[in-house]
């Protein structure tokens, strides 16, 4: 096995390697070839998405056992260029954090239930109490009644 890796090291010296553009043309091949399978009753479409997907994954062979290291540094520049003007990473920071928020939720729902305050929009965590709460938040000081049906 690790013969089998060396020669995959050995292979791969001296070339661009995989990188966020790499991933991103990957990414979107998966999507297109992904998306393609709900138009497989129409063969135009279904054809020509399979093409532009096939033009994804032959970008993204190409870009990862591209020589021209300065040709692909230049195009991953400027990739990250187009990232940060569009604010992606702003954006991928509140996806993750809505995704973490949601899966607390989910993990903690046998014991806690989840309101939020109506005037600072703080998340509040309550305990699995049944009926009707009165509820103070801790941030802002509101005070204001929920119901926690079951």
């Amino acid at each position: 096995m690790n013969s089998f890796l060396e020669k995959i090291r050995m292979f791969m010296y001296g070339r661009n390697g995989v990188d966020k553009l790499s991933f991103a043309t990957l990414f979107a091949y998966l999507l297109i070839n992904g998306i393609k399978m709900f138009f497989y009753r129409m063969p135009a479409i279904y054809y020509t998405m399979w093409a532009v997907a096939l033009a994804f994954l032959a970008v993204t062979v190409f870009r990862v056992l591209s020589k021209n290291l300065d040709k692909r540094r230049s195009e991953a520049a400027r990739f990250e260029q187009f990232l940060i003007s569009i604010n992606f990473n702003g954006m991928m920071f509140k996806l993750r954090k809505k995704f973490n928020r949601l899966s607390m939720r989910i993990s903690q729902f046998s014991t806690h239930r989840f309101r939020t305050c109506p005037q600072c929009k703080e998340h509040l965590r309550l305990s699995k109490k049944r009926g009707k709460r009165k509820i103070t938040c801790p941030k802002c000081g509101r005070k204001f009644t929920t119901f926690i049906p079951f």
